[in-house]
């Protein structure tokens, strides 16, 4: 694409019918990432019961949660996989394969039964297909925002990276949710209990198959077709494993920093999002029903925030968003939490939960748009999803290790004031040292035509 046709594109001021289908692919599919990642934490208890029962219910909830952390260490792994798939092949192409995939793996979750049916190979079997679903988790993180972001006009990539990270994750949680209240009014809570919640597995593969639709009707990245077809026209030699070129000296100290990053920013989402069912049931005792609409409201608040900022972070630009917002995060989350742990009326708990959850909509809001800015695009898959997914993975162990350092589910709050007030502080310093990426996106990037360790030329 020559500059003067992308001049012209990023001027636009309407979104054409191609951006829509591609943003439309982008939200629904990170919303199934999220789905099959989180939809263990939200059912928590009941897996814990089927397959780490324990007379400590923090210890079944520690392992359960470990559970959830595993497909997260072996994200990186499908990350590195489907990034160069999405690199070389396209990014339509890896987001199919892994959408479909990490569907079928959830929904096989659904269908395992527990250890009282078949002894220490549940728990095992319950394992292996977490480390499968990481894999193809990795795959989705890998496409899902390099084909909106890329295809967007300059103007709507703020909005479409808080879209799709706020919007995404929040309509994941709300299904879940929603999904939870009417099996429950369905079946019973006894029923729900006892098997009902392994149809919250199940139903995952319906996301699945609704992406794969969208994806029929939605065009390859214009970016990479650029790309694409300038290295084909030329007769140009593979530039290298995009693998390789991303551990090269130009850029593996900027993956560290930027995975760096991406933990610190995501941690206010699983200490608050991704924990605060079990706080809100097993610490302060509120009933499955009131739980889950706490969490809808919450999520559902904290998806326009996201889209708010990241459209503000287009205009003031990304650091700028990224300060208020670590600000904001390290004075509300350890503050509001203290006041969680006085146990008051049921209104203040859903107050001081949807101004946490926020809150850590708004730190992440520009983030997906900010790891793509500083990668080129023959690169850039394998690079932001490598980042997101090594930083997602720290963070996503933070439930983990907050019921582990805790040993008492009257200690969980405490722990959890501690760690938010840690994470944002190094947030702020991490950002501290990072540059204004805005409009890096649309600058002409070109990769070196070896995998030798020299810099991309700008």
């Amino acid at each position: 694409m020559s500059s003067r046709l992308q001049s012209v594109r990023d001027s636009g001021d309407k979104l054409t019918a191609k951006d829509r289908r591609a943003l439309g692919a982008a939200v629904v599919g990170w919303s199934v990432d999220m789905y099959d990642l989180l939809v263990i934490l939200h059912v928590a208890s009941y897996v814990s019961a089927a397959f780490f029962p324990s007379d400590n219910p923090v210890f079944g909830l520690t392992a359960t949660f470990a559970a959830f952390a595993v497909s997260l260490v072996v994200r990186p792994v499908g990350a590195l996989v489907f990034g160069s798939i999405a690199d070389r092949t396209g990014r339509r192409r890896a987001m199919t394969i892994s959408v479909l995939g990490a569907g079928v793996l959830t929904a096989a979750m659904g269908f395992l039964p527990g250890i009282a049916t078949i002894g220490a190979a549940a728990p095992v079997l319950l394992l292996v297909l977490r480390v499968a679903q990481g894999l193809f988790v990795g795959g989705i993180t890998a496409s899902t925002h390099t084909i909106a972001t890329e295809s967007l006009p300059e103007r709507w990539r703020g909005m479409a990276a808080g879209l799709i990270k706020g919007g995404g994750a929040s309509l994941a949680v709300v299904v879940i949710n929603l999904l939870v209240i009417i099996l429950i009014a369905v079946m019973g809570q006894a029923a729900f209990e006892d098997w009902g919640w392994r149809g919250l597995f199940v139903l995952a593969l319906v996301g699945s198959l609704l992406n794969y639709v969208l994806l029929r009707r939605t065009e390859e990245s214009p970016a990479w077709v650029a790309r694409h077809s300038t290295t084909t026209s030329r007769n140009a030699a593979p530039a290298g494993s995009p693998v390789r070129i991303l551990f090269s000296r130009r850029w593996r100290t900027q993956v560290a920093m930027t995975a760096a990053i991406v933990f610190t920013a995501s941690a206010p989402y699983y200490l608050t999002t991704g924990i605060l069912p079990t706080v809100y049931k097993q610490v302060l005792g509120l009933s499955q029903d009131a739980a889950s609409v706490f969490l809808i409201i919450n999520v559902t608040l904290s998806a326009a925030v996201a889209a708010f900022c990241g459209h503000v972070s287009q205009r003031v630009g990304r650091r700028r968003v990224f300060l208020v917002a670590g600000v904001a995060c390290l004075v509300l989350l350890p503050s509001l939490y203290l006041v969680m742990m006085a146990r008051p009326a049921e209104w203040l708990l859903l107050v001081c939960g949807a101004v946490m959850v926020m809150g850590s909509g708004a730190i992440s809001a520009p983030l997906i748009i900010f790891i793509n800015e500083l990668f080129p695009t023959e690169i850039r898959s394998t690079a932001t999803a490598f980042a997101w997914s090594v930083g997602y993975g720290l963070s996503g162990m933070l439930p983990t290790v907050v019921t582990a350092l805790s040993g008492h589910l009257d200690r969980i709050i405490p722990v959890l004031t501690v760690s938010a007030a840690v994470t944002s502080v190094g947030f702020l310093l991490l950002i501290g040292r990072v540059g204004e990426t805005r409009g890096a996106l649309s600058e002409a990037r070109t990769a070196p035509a070896s995998p030798a360790d020299e810099p991309l030329a700008e």
